[in-house]
């Protein structure tokens, strides 16, 4: 007797193949059981089964009342100063780590799409005069609590359909390493200076706060400015260290 495969196996091995190309990203919300029921024409009991065994995998996981998601990766970001002396590079890292460990993380999007004709954006992302660049600005969340301010830039013609996803839920960095332009190496600068009244309100601070004042440049493999971003960072929520090494 010819052995079929379970209808649930299916649509998981379908569902696990959109993941790998892509099309659902860390973080962004998979369609309902009721739309996947009516799109692949089953009945919702098998999509259950699929979804309910992809969350036992760890490659999904639900909200109450929101929908099912695909689980982010976990990562922590470094940050690195890059000096260049005439006779080869002398290299001092800087690194810092934020301890979100088992608190949930969020994003709330203020304002995206295509911006044009900024010369202080054309120049930080190395485009030419007149290239268009993608605008995502988002206040950054842990537990609810707003903890950073975000201005990203990156070269709208290395991302064509970035728009058509979501970045409160789904990670830019895995979208962009779909790309193939994941940044790599990054060039950036940090200051602590006073809450201004731009950031002062969408991240709840008052006139006497300090915050973390970070700009960073990422490049991709074969060298392309990917990403700049601006982004305020509340000073009571990260931990910084410095590590200086000699020969």
């Amino acid at each position: 007797m010819e052995y079929k495969i379970p209808l649930y196996i299916q649509l998981k091995q379908l569902i696990l193949e959109r993941i790998a190309d892509g099309e659902y990203l860390p973080g962004e919300k998979i369609p309902s059981e009721r739309e996947m029921a009516a799109t692949y024409k089953i009945n919702r009991m098998t999509v259950k089964n699929a979804v309910n065994s992809l969350v036992e995998d760890g490659i999904l996981y639900k909200e109450k009342n929101v929908g099912v998601f695909v689980c982010k990766k976990k990562a922590n970001r470094l940050y690195t100063f890059r000096n260049k002396e005439k006779e080869g590079e002398v290299e001092s890292s800087f690194s810092a780590k934020i301890q979100l460990s088992g608190q949930s993380i969020e994003s709330e999007v203020l304002e995206k799409g295509m911006v044009n004709n900024r010369k202080y954006v054309e120049y930080k992302l190395g485009l030419d005069e007149g290239e268009s660049a993608y605008a995502l600005h988002r206040l950054r969340k842990v537990n609810r609590e707003t903890i950073s301010l975000e201005y990203c830039y990156v070269p709208a013609k290395f991302f064509p359909d970035i728009d058509d996803h979501n970045f409160e839920k789904a990670s830019l960095y895995a979208y962009m390493e779909k790309q193939n332009h994941l940044p790599i190496v990054f060039e950036q600068k940090m200051i602590v200076e006073k809450a201004r009244r731009p950031f002062m309100k969408p991240m709840g601070l008052k006139e006497d706060d300090y915050v973390y004042a970070l700009e960073f440049i990422g490049k991709d493999a074969q060298g392309n400015i990917v990403e700049y971003t601006q982004s305020y960072l509340k000073c009571d929520y990260s931990i910084y260290q410095f590590l200086i090494e000699s020969k």
